[in-house]
């Protein structure tokens, strides 16, 4: 694993929070000659909105002052190896290709090159923080105290990269309320950071598929498949259906169904969603096969369910 060096994390409690993803080496952006290496930091100006992606590639004579901004910012290594400092002084961090490192508004810190690298950063405003309590604690969180290195599996880089890969489109494009679009990819990203589970050794398969039935619990309205798990895990289908079943209890689809199930009855418990529109939010596009898997779970149709509940509340009410 390249990243974080012998000094990983031992780190006072002024020092960024720091991420380990593997990076997609295939992904060559900025090296298409659409951006020139710089010798110094690039200028982020953030716009009204409060956020704002940017891509820093390093030439070889990369100088960087110790700077302090007045946003916060996620510098993503994409490729190459750079060391960190921070006021506290020390030693630098090491952080290769993968690595997220969080740097808080004011925080006087400073980059050096072991290798050239490419970074992409996320920079964001406090005020974009302060508009919404629980996220200003989610970063807070993950700021706070001393960081640990976090090792997620698969589906963590991918969920990721492919956040970061959306909220550089949305910047670049010109589609509607993309100022909106913008503030909701970066705010998917602080969260997705926040759930990457700590000391998950991404070399243990088992860790690897329990990372895969997090990422289901959480997304399982999304198009799953046992291929998609296995690829996800990066071991093959007969290996990850026995571990997931030793973990879960379950095979990979009884699982899938019943998260979605639940999720549909809870919204028709609540008496605000259709039966259409609780099959469509569970993940079901074919209400036929909605009805057959509900009747299967439940005993009864969608239908004759709730009735049946709205019944037995109101006599419970009267």
């Amino acid at each position: 694993m390249e990243g974080l060096g012998e000094r990983e994390l031992s780190l006072g409690e002024s020092r960024p929070f720091v991420l380990v993803f593997r990076a997609w080496r295939n992904w060559q952006i900025g090296h298409s000659g659409s951006v020139m290496p710089v010798s110094r930091p690039i200028a982020v100006t953030l716009p009204a909105h409060g956020v704002a992606f940017a891509e820093s590639i390093h030439g070889p004579g990369f100088r960087m002052p110790e700077r302090a901004d007045p946003f916060h910012k996620l510098i993503y290594v994409l490729q190459g190896r750079i060391g960190f400092n921070t006021l506290a002084g020390g030693e630098p961090l090491r952080a290769g290709a993968g690595a997220t490192v969080c740097v808080q508004a004011g925080a006087r810190h400073r980059i050096t090159d072991a290798e050239p690298p490419t970074l992409l950063l996320l920079c964001f405003s406090p005020e974009f923080l302060s508009r919404d309590p629980a996220l200003e604690q989610l970063w807070r969180t993950l700021t706070a105290g001393r960081p640990a290195a976090l090792r997620p599996g698969h589906p963590g880089r991918v969920r990721f990269e492919g956040l970061w890969r959306a909220g550089i489109a949305e910047q670049a494009g010109r589609q509607p309320a993309r100022e909106v679009a913008v503030r909701a990819v970066a705010a998917n990203i602080l969260v997705a950071l926040a759930r990457t589970p700590a000391d998950q050794p991404v070399e243990a398969a088992a860790a690897r598929v329990a990372a895969v039935t997090r990422e289901l619990a959480a997304t399982f309205y999304e198009s799953w498949s046992l291929e998609r798990a296995c690829a996800r895990a990066g071991i093959s289908r007969r290996h990850f259906s026995k571990l997931f079943r030793e973990q879960t209890g379950r095979t990979f689809l009884e699982q899938l169904t019943e998260l979605r199930l639940s999720h549909a009855a809870d919204l028709l418990r609540e008496g605000r969603h259709s039966i259409i529109g609780a099959a469509f939010s569970s993940g079901y596009g074919d209400l036929s096969h909605f009805y057959r898997l509900f009747r299967q779970r439940f005993g009864q149709p969608p239908r004759a369910w709730i009735e049946k509940r709205h019944g037995a509340a109101l006599r419970k009410g009267g």
